[in-house]
């Protein structure tokens, strides 16, 4: 694995990690609080299809945040955009990539496909989070996510002390082993004491939920023509599983799965579950 990095247009430097494999592109983009390399155990398992790449989404693991720390979910299009200007010259195919998103990397797909038509091939994106107009809320309202993330205990005394409290404890117990082996690997700096601390500032991940919960993504995309598969877990509620509906009744072409064992954060929990959901959408591409 090797990483690059690049700039977006509105001035964020951003990390790409390649994560292997030989074929068309495929752009891997996580969920809130994540970072790209949680993708390695779907992605090997995509290897003989596709060369996945999977970026530090702005203010995420290795890539920095905007500098006026404004999370609109826009910026996170922009991120793509960037991404794809930067690797898709190296795609087999028509040169276009494909795009896999979780979550807010669902999100971030869209809308730079809503943004510039034909930058993807087919999207695959899980439980994007999309929001209603009845239900999206004024920026800086109080809200679960994002009191919940400024919370977050954000300093340990090791990467192994981490990585004990999250495998014990929801929501990360969930994740597959290696999953979350890369999710505290590089999830984490390393400080001059001795201890680590989250790369995701938890201040800054308050900040992405916040702007999530106004965003108004799901407004855009009527305009996507790609083939769009949405994939969802059968253990999933609420915000998560409503997204999903939403995008299905705006979007010209898209098709639902469901994935049986795993809820929210499923390619973290069965990466090979979703990577053959993931190929049987794709096959085509």
């Amino acid at each position: 694995m090797c990483s690059e990095s690049t700039v977006t247009s509105d001035g964020v430097a951003l990390v790409v990690h390649e994560l292997g494999g030989s074929g068309r592109i495929a752009l891997l983009a996580h969920a809130t609080g994540f970072h790209g390399t949680v993708f390695l155990p779907l992605a090997h398992h995509l290897e003989h299809r596709f060369r996945a790449v999977a970026p530090d989404l702005r203010g995420h693991g290795h890539s920095g945040a905007p500098a006026d720390l404004d999370f609109d979910w826009s910026g996170f299009g922009l991120d793509v955009l960037a991404i794809v200007d930067a690797v898709a010259a190296g795609s087999a195919g028509d040169g276009r990539p494909v795009g896999i998103g979780h979550s807010l990397g669902g999100t971030a797909l869209l809308l730079a496909e809503a943004a510039r038509p034909g930058t993807f091939a087919a999207l695959f994106c899980y439980e994007p989070i999309l929001v209603s107009s009845e239900h999206r809320q004024p920026r800086g309202a109080s809200h679960p996510f994002d009191d919940a993330a400024r919370r977050r205990r954000d300093n340990f005394a090791s990467r192994e002390e981490a990585r004990a409290r999250y495998a014990g404890r929801p929501p990360l117990d969930t994740l597959d082993p290696e999953v979350l082996d890369h999710y505290v690997i590089d999830g984490f700096r390393d400080l001059t004491d001795g201890t680590v601390q989250l790369r995701c500032e938890p201040e800054n991940e308050g900040r992405v939920f916040d702007a999530g919960v106004a965003s108004d993504a799901l407004d855009h995309l009527a305009g996507i023509t790609c083939p769009v598969t949405l994939g969802r877990g059968n253990r999933s509620t609420g915000l998560s599983a409503e997204g999903v509906e939403l995008a299905q009744a705006r979007l010209s072409d898209a098709r639902l799965v469901t994935i049986d064992g795993v809820g929210h954060f499923g390619p973290l929990e069965d990466p090979v579950a979703v990577a053959a959901s993931v190929l049987d959408a794709l096959a085509a591409n």
